[in-house]
């Protein structure tokens, strides 16, 4: 079989989405899969093609015309609604693409983020609902759909679409588990061994409209007399908080460092407004490192992140029970520890990429 995997950007541009491209690529291939990577911009390689980053009609069909020209026998595409969204992209263009290629080949459609809306941003209702329509065309075109959300699934199972076969596919972590001394890694950050490190990484405006628990827990601990400082990853900028504890805000950084600097830290946060969910990469990348989990519970939260030891949720509005298992677990190194043990082993079990290639090739070759 021979797959090509269509995305936005690759390397050497920042996409979270298209660090997990080459990640699944690499891992299909690992499993004698053949996979070319099509992207817009990006690096091209001998596995990775890349084409002009115009997603409207005339580009689409040519694209289409160069795939017809290989041995392609499956068409992936990554998707967000904005995805391709390049100030030139024609949704009906795309969407008549995708049905071509469903008439052609055998295609996934692997949903990331989906929709948009909320009930106090009026304007979001009329982006989101053109994001949804868009979304569901794509669903009922391809042959297969996966995601990493469970929510999301059973949403797009009730949708009505007979033709696609619905299915869950984990995401791992985009980064790789450089393995270091705990001790080691907190001595060369010149962090001090009763010093606690609580970190938010990535989330965008999910995060930053949930700064009042941010605030809450700063607050407490601050006022508790933990010794704490707080490490923000993935562009979280600190002009979003008002900070009374320390903060390293340390910018991009390589692979390597930020597995040293997850492993030399304490505690993840994930106060998101969306909640906690198995969409996050960052949420693999703090299990993949052995840390315990402090997140939001919505409608659109996992339901094996509400019975797993290493995770505890509070309700969206609940910033007082968020802070106070923060202060909780700041009191408790031996509880923070055992957490994080889970949180890993569950990682290596179900989220690495070579289960998750077995997961998808398992579902397309049913």
């Amino acid at each position: 079989m021979k797959l090509a995997i269509l995305t936005r950007s690759v390397s050497p541009f920042p996409c979270g989405i298209g660090d997990h491209t080459v990640n699944l690529a690499r891992a299909l291939r690992e499993k004698a899969v053949k996979v070319e990577v099509i992207a817009g911009r990006g690096e091209p390689n001998d596995t990775t093609t890349i084409v002009p980053d115009r997603w409207d009609k005339a580009r689409l069909a040519f694209l289409l015309e160069e795939l017809e020209k290989t041995d392609v026998d499956h068409v992936v595409m990554q998707f967000t609604p904005l995805l391709f969204d390049n100030g030139q992209t024609d949704r009906e263009a795309l969407s008549n693409f995708w049905t071509q290629c469903s008439r052609k080949w055998k295609t996934s459609l692997l949903v990331h983020e989906t929709y948009f809306r909320i009930w106090w941003h009026p304007r979001s209702w009329i982006k989101g609902s053109l994001e949804k329509a868009l979304l569901r065309k794509m669903v009922e075109q391809a042959h297969f759909v996966f995601t990493a959300s469970q929510p999301l699934l059973e949403e797009m199972r009730h949708w009505g679409s007979k033709t696609s076969r619905k299915s869950q596919l984990p995401i791992g972590s985009n980064f790789p588990f450089v393995e270091v001394q705990r001790a080691k890694a907190r001595s060369q950050l010149t962090i001090s061994s009763d010093e606690v490190v609580l970190v938010l990484f990535g989330g965008g405006n999910s995060l930053k409209w949930m700064t009042p628990h941010v605030h809450a827990t700063d607050a407490l601990l601050h006022a508790e007399g933990v010794k704490a400082s707080w490490l923000l990853l993935g562009g979280i900028p600190d002009s979003w908080f008002r900070f009374k504890l320390p903060v390293v805000c340390p910018g991009r950084l390589s692979a390597e460092e930020l597995s040293l600097r997850l492993q030399a830290s304490d505690v993840f946060l994930m106060p998101h407004y969306a909640g906690l969910c198995a969409k996050r990469g960052t949420l693999m990348a703090a299990m993949q490192h052995g840390l315990p989990v402090i997140g939001t519970e919505t409608p659109m939260t996992d339901a094996i992140w509400k019975t797993l030891h290493g995770v505890i949720l509070h309700p969206r509005r609940d910033s007082s029970g968020f802070s106070q298992s923060a202060l909780d677990l700041s009191r408790d190194e031996k509880h923070r520890l055992s957490m994080g043990h889970t949180n890993q082993d569950f990682f290596n079990r179900f989220f690495t990429w070579p289960v998750i290639a077995d997961v998808f090739l398992t579902e397309v070759l049913h």
